[in-house]
């Protein structure tokens, strides 16, 4: 008896100690595995959004005075400011029910450029008909209005867990020379048709072109006086 015991003791050992050496080394694999799985799965799942192609739509929604390109007024467009959260490719949103002073950014979504870029490119797309032509801050034309623009607010707002609008607001200042020719303040809210990044988005872009609109007709009402 007391050999069948001791060989079924050295069985035992053999078998648990093969156990955790199997245990290790393919219980490692598997989680190198399953994390090598997650990282691939958040790459295929993060989306970068920007405002779509641009059409003959995007421009040809002229001031209601249109005017030749002869005729247009040339106003410099200086570099856009933005508060520090904006100066990247984060997409941020907020939670009013929650604390709209907490400023939040989707993990899995981002645009394709800055805020002030995207902002910018859409600017110059729909000036390209109006009664104003902006010209970029690298030419050197002397005696030529300056527009100076600061975006505060580029974000998507939750009022409730399904209810959300897309909140742009920005301060311009046009200038000549050291002179400041007029200030005004803008703010635009678009509703977002589904509560996600996609529908930020999209409100976004519609909330752009909303406050381009009004800075048009602003900009084009100053320079005919």
């Amino acid at each position: 008896m007391s050999r069948l015991a001791e060989a079924v003791t050295r069985i035992t050992m053999t078998l648990t100690v093969t156990s955790s050496r199997l245990f290790k080394r393919f219980g490692l694999i598997s989680v190198v595995c399953i994390i090598s799985a997650c990282a691939g799965n958040t790459a295929l799942q993060r989306q970068q959004y920007d405002f779509g192609l641009s059409g003959l739509s995007d421009v040809q929604s002229n001031p209601p005075d249109k005017k030749s390109p002869a005729q247009r007024v040339q106003i410099i467009l200086a570099d856009i400011q933005v508060v520090p959260p904006l100066d990247s490719n984060a997409m941020w949103y907020r939670l009013q029910y929650e604390n709209v002073q907490q400023l939040k950014t989707y993990a899995q979504a981002r645009w394709s450029m800055p805020p002030a870029q995207l902002f910018a490119q859409r600017l110059k797309i729909k000036s390209l008909s109006g009664g104003v032509r902006l010209i970029s801050s690298n030419d050197s034309i002397s005696g030529i209005p300056v527009l100076h623009l600061e975006i505060d607010e580029f974000s998507q707002i939750f009022t409730s867990i399904s209810d959300n609008h897309a909140q742009i607001n920005v301060r311009a200042t046009l200038s000549k020379g050291n002179m400041i020719i007029s200030q005004r303040r803008f703010a635009t809210a678009i509703p977002g048709k589904t509560a996600d990044a996609a529908g930020g988005a999209y409100a976004m872009k519609e909330a752009s072109d909303l406050l381009i609109n009004d800075l048009e007709q602003w900009l084009f009402q100053l320079t005919i006086k």
